[in-house]
């Protein structure tokens, strides 16, 4: 088929006007999906600031030890009660001794003390006795460092040396309840029951009461004889004045 130019022009026309297209951009943003929401900014970050903790350089706050943390105190402690103080008892002073006035015994003087005796077979204390144990306890009195022996005889028989050893001793506990009751106490009295011993030239019913100081050596004891000085003359294991 020919084709003439009129005829194409007029088809460029109707081409041209088929393609011309009108749009509505409104209509068109009607049909767009809405936009999501802007969520808020967040705020900006502050910046940290890191401090440092400057030390001292003095020599003496570098020494300074940490302060001391007290302890805990234990859980449940134990108390223990302290002892119970018990009451310090005197010691119970002996029985008066009872004084008679008619009983047998006379006082005489020793050397470093007094002789009590005493009648034949009896402890009895007459007045002159009782008052001679008095004077004793008032010299001890005066001395806290005087210490008084009591020694004590009574007559008796070799085959029988219990009986005035008993008889001694009851002599002795009865000069020592005297003087403990006048304010000496008890340990600064020593009783001796000598009893019987055959050879005793004084009289067999009787009390010796010596009063001296404990380190020295008491009135009438006998001593040994001091033992010879050494020599000194001897030169190497030979006596002074040996020939050489």
């Amino acid at each position: 088929m020919r084709i003439t130019v009129p005829l194409l022009a007029t088809l460029a026309v109707a081409t041209a006007a088929q393609a011309q297209v009108t749009t509505n951009d409104q209509a068109l943003d009607s049909l767009k999906p809405a936009a999501p929401a802007q969520a808020p900014a967040a705020p900006a970050a502050r910046p940290v600031h890191h401090s440092v903790r400057r030390t001292s350089t003095h020599p003496a706050a570098r020494a300074a030890p940490p302060p001391a943390v007290p302890a805990a105190p234990p859980v449940n402690p134990v108390m223990i009660p302290p002892p119970p103080v018990l009451p310090v008892h005197p010691k119970p002073l002996p029985p008066p001794v009872p004084i008679k006035a008619d009983a047998a015994g006379a006082t005489s003087l020793i050397p470093g003390g007094v002789r009590l005796t005493f009648g034949p077979g009896t402890a009895d204390l007459n007045p002159v006795n009782d008052q001679s144990l008095l004077n004793i306890a008032k010299l001890a009195q005066l001395d806290p460092a005087l210490v008084i022996t009591i020694n004590a005889w009574a007559p008796g028989t070799p085959e029988d040396p219990s009986t005035p050893r008993r008889l001694s001793l009851d002599r002795a506990l009865a000069a020592r309840a005297v003087l403990i009751n006048a304010g000496i106490p008890s340990d600064r009295i020593y009783a001796v029951a000598k009893g019987f011993n055959g050879i005793d030239p004084g009289p067999p019913d009787r009390l010796d009461i010596l009063v001296a100081h404990p380190k020295s050596t008491p009135p009438g004891t006998p001593t040994m004889p001091p033992a010879p000085p050494k020599s000194t003359a001897a030169v190497a294991g030979k006596p002074k004045g040996a020939p050489k």
